[in-house]
């Protein structure tokens, strides 16, 4: 059972695998660094290389602590083109130009998305609190020590 602040989880399969103890120790360490469970870590990693198979022009980053998708090769992320998208009333043409990539990464961006609308909207919100929070933070600094 996870915290009240953690949704509810579904029911975990449990599996056996054979790893290298070499790799067996880099992912518990790494885990480790991280602070989360060697488990979420492999979960993660797998979860990751099925969407690398599935969305090749797509990586989750992290910025400022939250997992979201960019665009390979630019640092361009997902929710930027899709809200320009949405801005464009589905322009592809107008949107690739204007960040100026291929009409394909535009698409690219548009799959990923609709593949993955909850967990993307989520992180940005998330990053968007953040800033926010970031900001508000760096204002009361500014007035704290006199400045404007």
């Amino acid at each position: 059972m996870g915290r009240a602040s953690e949704p509810a989880r579904p029911p975990r399969a449990v599996v056996s695998l054979r790893l290298d103890p070499a790799q067996l120790a880099r992912v518990t360490a790494r885990a480790r660094e991280l602070g989360v469970s060697r488990t979420a870590l492999v979960e993660r990693y797998i979860l990751e290389g099925m969407e690398r198979d599935e969305h090749p022009l797509i990586r989750r980053r992290d910025a400022h602590g939250v997992l979201i998708g960019a665009l390979v090769g630019h640092r361009i992320d997902v929710h930027r083109v899709v809200d320009a998208l949405a801005g464009a009333d589905g322009d592809v043409a107008r949107v690739a130009a204007d960040f100026g990539i291929p009409w394909g990464a535009v698409e690219a961006c548009a799959a990923y998305h609709a593949a993955h609308r909850g967990r993307e909207e989520q992180a940005v919100a998330q990053l968007r609190e953040r800033a926010a929070a970031a900001e508000a933070a760096d204002a009361l600094r500014r007035t704290a020590v006199g400045g404007a």
